[in-house]
């Protein structure tokens, strides 16, 4: 074996991980579009079972083309944070020169993205909802409260560069937190604080 892994249960995957890194699965030009093409086709699924809730339906057209987008990037970070998550088991797949301290959490941490992801695209295709679905809304708001912060430590202490994608970062998020929690309330009025019947 002439690589390393960063993350030291990522040996336990080294029969299908290692094999990906000697075969070159990993190179850009391979990898890339292969992700692309799944998160197509995902978000293609997830396109045809958003439109059956009808919850987009009272909307305008171009209020519905920004969800899609917003849906679309979901469905690629999704497929895309796996993929990576996969890759940065590997040191030699990194684009560092030199060892970081931060190396196993990488991997760990594109999972978790992904599984996030995935959680808001399995939450926003459901028609019925149960008080059981308020546990992936709450895994969700999580992972939203966290890239709000990952999104701020960028604004406030990169460069230019580095801050302009956290205000863009911070604008999609907040974008997803409000659909989150429109839909949260329109699906568990029981359940908003404050909220009580009239007696007449």
């Amino acid at each position: 074996m002439n690589y390393h892994y960063t993350w030291a249960f990522g040996r336990h995957f080294d029969f299908i991980v290692g094999w990906l890194h000697r075969v070159n699965f990993f190179y850009f030009y391979f990898y890339v579009p292969l992700i692309t093409v799944l998160a197509i086709v995902l978000f293609l699924w997830v396109f045809a079972r958003v439109r059956r809730t009808n919850y987009l339906a009272d909307q305008s057209r171009l209020s519905r083309f920004f969800w899609y987008f917003i849906y679309f990037s979901f469905s690629w970070i999704a497929v895309g944070g796996f993929f990576v998550a996969v890759k940065m088991m590997i040191v030699e797949e990194l684009d560092y020169q030199e060892r970081k301290w931060f190396e196993p959490y990488l991997s760990p941490g594109h999972f978790y993205i992904s599984s996030v992801c995935f959680a808001y695209l399995a939450f926003i295709i459901k028609k019925k909802f149960s008080y059981y679905d308020l546990i992936l809304a709450f895994y969700i708001q999580v992972g939203l409260i966290i890239g709000f912060g990952v999104a701020s430590y960028r604004v406030l202490h990169e460069d230019i560069e580095g801050a302009t994608g956290g205000v863009i970062l911070l604008i999609f998020l907040a974008a997803c937190n409000y659909d989150l929690i429109r839909r949260v309330r329109s699906n568990f009025p029981a359940g908003i604080p404050g909220r009580r019947k009239v007696s007449a």
